[in-house]
């Protein structure tokens, strides 16, 4: 009974000591009485799993919301805010505008740290002031200055010129070569990944790190999550998923055809409905040419299940659409946006990988085609 108490308080130990301590001071007298939200900054839902943070529950001023993604603060004179996280990473300071009308604004972007981190917001512009010992945040400031020339010709999750990431790339790693150490710099790596989609050069970034910072959790699920996009990417093997009784998708599925289209949608996505009668068009115009098309709906309720095939039938879609319960297909695929359309040859390798880009099907078909 000793030694079970002996390794279940190890176990225990070894589980405290990989979580970082949360001791935020805040003052923002501006907002006093008010409220003020502490969040995560805007990223694709590729990576959302990789923030969150545990609030202690003893305090009445501060509580957790969107599981564990954020925290609404009822601001008072002097404000804490304690609890854990699994590394130093990017928050920032939310409220709604000034004239109440236009949504909500954001402060800049600043690090949690581990100890204690003193935070005011000076006014209600949300302007941030940091303690100048805040090493994780002076570290944050330098590479966005280094990043800076760089960032100006990138907009966030639009077309970009994939020479303008790759040049991104390799200057930011010039400064994880220097500074290995730098949670900042492996952050900007998740940021780039979410606002401007996958590049190799993300995976050639990681060894750069430091043996301490690969061991972070944070890094290690940022890390599947890479290889995954990486391995069903252009080039990479479709996988099998199985959708339970619903059936299944291998690599037979492709070999009875040229290409095969696969179509992931939901009844949440306006646009994946409204763009239903084009995708009909397009597959009346190429199923006697080898190719077929295969929707997956990110559907689990049976309310959904029956809306999706309601709006199948209005549409008079042929083809199989699956339902993923399960979220198998976003799990392999790392799909974490609507529509995506996935172009797969005869042997099961894919093709093309867009995500909300139906204008552009056809020529990619053709190209394939040919």
């Amino acid at each position: 009974m000793r030694v079970i108490s002996q390794i279940l308080l190890l176990f225990a130990g070894s589980f405290v000591f990989s979580q970082k301590q949360i001791h935020i001071e805040l003052k923002a007298p501006s907002f006093e009485n008010d409220s003020l939200f502490l969040v995560f900054p805007t990223v694709s839902k590729s990576v959302t799993s990789l923030f969150a943070m545990n609030l202690k529950g003893n305090n009445k001023n501060v509580r957790s919301f969107a599981n564990s993604k954020g925290a609404v603060i009822s601001v008072q004179s002097q404000n804490t805010i304690s609890g854990t996280f699994q590394c130093p990473m990017p928050m920032m300071m939310m409220a709604p505008s000034k004239d109440g009308q236009n949504g909500f604004q954001n402060s800049k972007v600043f690090f949690i740290e581990n100890g204690i981190l003193k935070i005011e917001v000076s006014d209600k512009d949300l302007t941030l002031v940091l303690p100048p010992d805040a090493i994780i945040n002076k570290d944050y400031k330098r590479l966005k200055e280094y990043l800076h020339q760089a960032d100006e010709k990138l907009k966030p999750f639009e077309k970009n010129n994939p020479e303008d990431v790759k040049n991104k790339e390799k200057i930011l790693q010039t400064y994880i070569k220097n500074n290995p150490e730098s949670y900042p710099a492996f952050w900007e790596i998740v940021d780039d990944f979410s606002k401007y989609g996958f590049h190799k050069d993300y995976l050639s970034a990681l060894p750069l790190f430091s043996k301490k910072l690969k061991t972070s959790s944070c890094f290690k699920d940022f890390e599947k999550i890479l290889y995954i996009e990486n391995s069903t990417n252009v080039g990479g093997n479709f996988p099998e998923i199985d959708f339970g009784t619903e059936g299944n998708i291998t690599k037979a599925t492709f070999s009875d055809h040229k290409l095969t289209l696969i179509d992931y949608w939901s009844t949440t996505c306006k646009p994946c409905i409204e763009g239903l009668p084009e995708l009909v068009k397009l597959y009346g115009k190429y199923k006697d040419k080898g190719v077929n098309f295969i929707s997956v709906a990110d559907e689990k309720t049976q309310p959904r299940m029956e809306l999706a095939n309601k709006i199948f039938r209005k549409n008079n879609v042929s083809w199989k659409n699956y339902f993923d319960p399960a979220k198998e297909f976003s799990k392999k695929l790392n799909a974490a946006g609507y529509p995506l359309y996935i172009l797969v040859d005869g042997n099961g390798k894919i093709v093309s990988r867009e995500v909300d880009r139906q204008e552009t099907l056809e020529s990619v078909i053709e190209k394939h085609l040919n």
